[in-house]
């Protein structure tokens, strides 16, 4: 995977919709219809596209491995992040934001990377079980009687 490309991409992304959400608080105003939930998509692409460079170097400093297995983890830590984060931001909208919300919301997300984690180990321990069985069938000679 070329990770200067999406870099440069996830930047690129990044300081547009950095752009767009300064242009979006400046020229409108939060009552008129279909700022709120433009504000909070272009909220989580930035972060998004903010926090893929890091996590594609921790990534490929800290879990070499885990990155040889599955190439695009550093994406969905990334949009993880972002949507932590904007969920944070939208419970501060509402005054509801605090310590106990933002790590119940911060456990959810990493319970649900475990999960993920855990399912995709699973599936293909079971799919290289199946594959060697298959491949053990196809060498054995028939039993003759």
């Amino acid at each position: 995977m070329r990770y200067g490309l999406i870099s440069f991409v996830a930047v690129l992304l990044a300081i547009i919709c950095w752009w767009g959400l300064y242009e979006l608080t400046d020229q409108m105003s939060p009552d008129q219809q279909g700022v709120m939930p433009l504000f909070f998509a272009l909220l989580f692409l930035a972060l998004t596209a903010t926090l893929a460079p890091p996590a594609a170097y921790l990534n490929r400093r800290f879990a070499p491995a885990a990155v040889a297995h599955d190439r695009t983890r550093f994406l969905r830590h990334s949009a993880w992040a972002g949507l932590c984060l904007t969920a944070w931001a939208w419970l501060q909208m509402h005054r509801a934001f605090n310590l106990a919300f933002a790590l119940v919301i911060a456990l959810i997300f990493v319970a649900v990377e475990f999960l993920i984690v855990r399912l995709r180990a699973e599936t293909e321990e079971g799919d290289g079980r199946t594959r060697r069985t298959e491949k053990t069938a196809k060498r054995r000679p028939p039993a003759s009687g």
